[in-house]
């Protein structure tokens, strides 16, 4: 192999090195801690993820956590990405700003927003509501998180 070869290579290698692909990790159901409430996360159908920019995964048990988090303990700039699991697909995850939003007392969270995640508002079918609930948006959960959480 040539020397150019050799430095083409090497070039490619600490390019390709450097453009780590950043995306949720699995959460560790009963291992990992909420980096906000410091609760062990133990429930398949919450959690959510901030990424840094430098690719640290930081694990939540619920949205509002994450939020809280956000708000509160982290310098934002420096935030790649948020995700959500998605409440109908336990496991996955759904980029938080995109995720579709239901509040509904018939699924209360660990932290009490009662605030689910879903891919669309089309899975609500799956989860059979009976009593009255609320479709939100990404920021309309984070205006309830800072009005009742971080009050």
């Amino acid at each position: 192999m040539s020397v150019f070869r050799k430095i083409i290579l090497i070039f490619l290698v600490v390019v390709l090195y450097g453009c780590e692909i950043k995306r949720p990790e699995s959460i560790r159901y009963g291992i990992d801690i909420c980096n906000f409430c410091k609760m062990t996360i133990v429930d398949p159908k919450w959690g959510a993820e901030i990424i840094t920019d430098k690719g640290k995964v930081l694990k939540f048990d619920v949205v509002e956590c994450m939020i809280s988090y956000y708000y509160t303990s982290i310098d934002t700039n420096k935030v790649h990405s948020m995700y959500t699991i998605d409440f109908t697909s336990p496991g996955n995850f759904i980029y938080a700003k995109q995720a579709k939003y239901i509040r509904t007392l018939q699924f209360p969270s660990p932290m009490g927003l009662n605030v689910i995640s879903l891919k669309s508002f089309e899975d609500t079918v799956k989860l059979g509501l009976k009593n009255e609930y609320e479709t939100l948006d990404w920021w309309e959960v984070v205006e309830k998180v800072k009005d009742e959480i971080l009050q």
